[in-house]
């Protein structure tokens, strides 16, 4: 039976990036190790997260995996060591710089993987605004984030949407190869699962925007191709592409963060 990766709740995609297909391969393997793993450009505590692939037959529980060494490194000599704080999550207070390589390392049973993400520079979310669409003769609002694009640089986003502290479970994400320089205006589309309603007067929305490198918006590109499983499907047809060695499956992203709130009216 294959073995999956992905347990994070996602729902259909919503949201279509300027990028092309991506083949990803369907392989049939054993339990393998999950890492998920990121780094922002905030001084808090930045968390990997070590746990095992189940069989698609499996309930969507993940067995955490302890005892692991888990270090970051950057290209200027500096090295961070993070610390189990419970089972499967290690933890370190750190800050990324944008333009560093960071490197991960992890030790976890007797194996080596690594991988490494470049920080991109930060791109200023300018805003945000409610959009009024029509949609089979009725008005539906939707959150449209507002950016300018820089012209000089090759640039990949990722999204999450709030609506009052609730997540959406869409993957948004979005590159700039047909809007390269450009003011840019993406509207967060989604459908109403989880019990979150259509957006209302008084709803209280909150976007993180996330600048990524190219080989993170590939993971999470390719994993919203395949994510029309509906509410609270817990695997995916295929393992997406990973910046992990070793076969190790998930993702490591060194990643600029921002914010952004709204209230409807």
């Amino acid at each position: 039976m294959k073995n999956l990766i992905i347990y994070l709740s996602i729902s259909c995609v919503v949201f279509t990036s300027c990028k092309k297909i991506i083949d990803v391969k369907t392989d049939t393997a054993s339990s393998v190790l999950v890492i998920e793993g990121s780094i922002t450009d905030d001084l808090v505590n930045q968390q990997i997260k070590l746990t095992k692939s189940v069989a698609l037959s499996s309930e969507n529980v993940f067995p955490t995996v302890s005892g692991a060494t888990v270090k970051v490194s950057d290209d200027f000599g500096n090295n961070y060591l993070f610390t189990e704080t419970k089972p499967g999550y290690y933890i370190n207070k750190m800050k990324g710089i944008s333009g560093r390589k960071y490197t991960l390392t992890v030790n976890a049973e007797g194996k080596n993987y690594t991988a490494s993400s470049t920080m991109p520079n930060k791109v200023k979310l300018d805003s945000l605004s409610i959009v009024n669409n029509s949609v089979f003769g009725s008005n539906r609002k939707t959150v449209a984030v507002h950016f300018k694009d820089p012209a000089n640089e090759k640039n990949y986003y990722r999204f999450f949407m709030y609506i009052n502290k609730r997540q959406v479970k869409n993957i948004y994400v979005n590159n700039d190869r047909l809007t390269n320089g450009n003011a840019i205006r993406i509207q967060l589309y989604y459908n109403s699962t989880d019990n979150i309603e259509e957006l209302k007067k008084g709803d209280v929305v909150d976007v993180e925007m996330l600048d990524i490198d190219s080989n993170v918006f590939d993971y999470w590109y390719s994993l919203s191709q395949q994510s029309d499983r509906g509410p609270n499907q817990g695997t995916t047809p295929s393992n997406p592409p990973s910046n992990l060695s070793n076969g190790a499956l998930g993702y490591f992203s060194a990643q600029v963060y921002q914010t952004a709130t709204i209230t409807v009216k």
